[in-house]
């Protein structure tokens, strides 16, 4: 699922750094600007998959030695 955040940078939504915020709910922030992209707006069984993606992703790229941004 391809993304444009508001401060012009796009990209694979998975790609994102995925958190949960202060109240416990999932989003993904933008590497470049900080915007989280709650994901309340899919399903659970939708949404988690994509959380859960984002997570592995972040994860081999900081296990392989690159910028955690």
């Amino acid at each position: 699922m391809q993304e444009v955040c508001f401060c012009g940078s796009s990209g694979d939504v998975r790609d994102r750094e995925p958190i949960l915020d202060d109240d416990g709910r999932w989003a993904l922030r933008c590497l470049s600007c900080g915007h989280l992209e709650h994901l309340e707006w899919l399903p659970e069984a939708a949404g988690l998959p994509v959380w859960e993606e984002a997570r592995h992703r972040r994860e081999l790229s900081v296990g392989q030695g690159h910028s955690a941004a």
